[in-house]
């Protein structure tokens, strides 16, 4: 919660500007009809038409210059003041304006005793969220005798007072001030500085809020004091009323601020201590050099009482923002074990059906195996690998026989050697079958080279 010290002179005044008025403005002639009183509609409706036009526009140009909605014919006649002549007109606008709903009564807004946090009582307030600020043509008149209306009786032009409410919700929510509990003095200053909108233009937009539920407003007295606290609603939510938790932890950072502000103000005073012992240490004045030592030790004695309480005070703020941020996590929790208990419960599954599917898929992946290792356990032929490499190696000797090639000049043993004397090994069939295939290959070669020889 932003801390600030609030006076008079911090308000924004309205600094009237000009600047809006129209190019024709400046032109006698065309102002000169255009500040006279209306003629009769039925003479020239399109005149009529587009000079009640020219003023409404002129209005909410006027308060959009201004920041208020507020208006009357009082206060636009002076504004509106063109070389000493006044617009006689604005009456028969007025009219039409509240005919037409574009204004309505500020009666319900004005101060009937003592004043709240907006300018007006809380029965003012209790009226006007219980009747509709939308005043038709002829209740005003039934209030305000409406013929002869006094002119310095305000009204609010709507138009404008829901612009002010649109302006005010950006600023809460550029600031992250919704669910925030602030003092309305501090929201005050921020919008000050974020708009152009008065003190007096704050009422009616404010109202608006409030009565749409956009906000919610509690008196409460801190140190025997009236404060006016505000809290605005989430986007798109409602507010919710100021509860005594949210009014105590505002009050925790208020004093949690006067400390800051204090040991601030300690710290200053130690600075200028000091200084005034080093004066008097070089003026020679012992005597006082101690006895604003002292006075800096007593005050920084009382500097280290403020820190400890400060840091009691925020670790007190720290854990009601962690119990604030638990309570969110175990709703959302909460929120998640519902979602996944509907979830479960529309799908119709259940822990038997698992239990019965689990167990008939191994049964099926069992089977499944027993059938592979049947199926591999069949031999593909019934050859005999011996008989085949015997077989090679009488090819292999019958080719040696017709290159003239004397298998007994080899210095190999017998491919095929008696019964008796065969290898047990297969692997030495194996290597005297690469040798005679190796007798075989330098044999075709050396045919080769005589054959290109000749």
């Amino acid at each position: 919660i932003i801390n600030m010290q609030h006076k008079s002179k911090q308000e924004k005044t309205t600094s009237f500007d000009s600047s809006f008025f129209p190019e024709c403005w400046s032109d006698d002639r065309r102002m000169g009809v255009l500040l006279a009183e209306f003629r009769p509609r039925q003479l020239n409706i399109a005149s009529y038409d587009s000079k009640m036009k020219f003023w409404k526009d002129l209005i909410l140009s006027s308060c959009r210059e201004s920041g208020s909605s507020v208006v009357s014919v009082t206060t636009l006649k002076e504004r509106f003041r063109r070389k000493g002549t006044v617009p006689y007109c604005l009456n028969t606008v007025f009219h039409d304006m509240l005919s037409k709903r574009e204004l309505c009564s500020d009666n319900l807004l004005k101060d009937h005793g003592k004043t709240g946090v907006y300018g007006f009582n809380l029965w003012t307030v209790g009226q006007l969220i219980k009747t509709p600020l939308v005043w038709s043509y002829e209740t005003v008149r039934a209030i305000t005798g409406f013929v002869n209306f006094n002119e310095s009786d305000s009204y609010i032009v709507k138009s404008i007072a829901v612009e002010h409410i649109k302006i005010i919700e950006n600023v809460v929510a550029t600031h992250n001030l919704q669910n925030k509990t602030m003092k309305y003095e501090d929201f005050l200053f921020i919008l000050f500085q974020s708009s152009n909108i008065t003190r007096n233009g704050v009422g009616p937009p404010i109202i608006f809020l409030e009565k749409e539920k956009r906000l919610t407003t509690k008196s409460v007295i801190i140190d025997d004091t009236k404060t006016f606290l505000i809290k605005f609603a989430s986007i798109d939510g409602i507010a919710q009323p100021i509860t005594s938790i949210e009014k105590s932890i505002y009050e925790i950072e208020q004093r949690e601020n006067r400390l800051m502000e204090d040991i601030t103000s300690i710290e200053h005073d130690i600075s200028q201590t000091m200084e005034k012992v080093r004066q008097h240490i070089q003026n020679g004045q012992k005597q006082m050099a101690k006895t604003l030592l002292k006075k800096k030790h007593i005050l920084e004695k009382s500097m280290q009482l403020k820190i400890t309480a400060l840091d009691t005070l925020q670790g007190i703020l720290q854990k009601i923002h962690n119990c604030q941020s638990d309570k969110n996590v175990i709703k959302a929790y909460q929120l998640g074990t519902d979602a996944l208990k509907n979830v479960l419960n529309t799908s119709g599954i259940t822990i038997e059906q698992l239990d019965n599917t689990v167990t008939e898929m191994k049964n099926v992946l069992e089977q499944h195996n027993e059938m592979l290792s049947m199926i591999s356990a069949v031999p593909i032929d019934d050859i005999d690998e011996l008989e085949l490499e015997l077989e090679l190696g009488d090819l292999i000797d019958m080719k040696l026989t017709e290159s003239n090639i004397d298998k007994h000049n080899i210095s190999t043993p017998a491919l095929v050697p008696p019964v008796e004397n065969r290898p047990s090994n297969a692997h030495d069939f194996d290597t005297e079958i690469e040798k005679r295939l190796a007798a075989l290959r330098v044999d075709i070669e050396s045919s080769k080279l005589a054959s290109n020889a000749q």
